[in-house]
């Protein structure tokens, strides 16, 4: 009876080992999941910056550009309005109709 209660014994301390192996290798598992989630993570933020920061220099170059050329035509189009020959008695003529003067 002692034989088998050594047998008994010897198993309950092989599962215990067995139970801390498994418990070593979860942490190890989280560890290194944890690990390759935080270098992910990184590299992602590293990426998503760098990329944020070439949209962000693109949209500026973009308004930059779309602000000159807003300028330019409106630069023309006052020009134009200069150059114009302005009839004063047309415009005299037509406010006299319209206001009925």
């Amino acid at each position: 009876m002692q034989e088998e209660i050594n047998v008994i014994n010897h198993l309950l301390a092989v599962e215990k080992e067995a139970a801390a192996l498994i418990d070593d290798a979860v942490k190890e598992a989280e560890a290194r999941t944890t690990q390759a989630r935080n270098k992910a993570n990184a590299l992602f933020k590293q990426k998503y910056d760098q990329i944020a920061a070439e949209l962000q220099n693109e949209y500026e170059q973009t308004i930059q550009n779309k602000k000159s050329e807003h300028e330019t035509h409106m630069d023309q189009f006052k020009q134009e309005l200069e150059n114009r020959p302005r009839n004063y008695e047309a415009l005299n003529k037509a406010l006299d109709d319209i206001l009925g003067a």
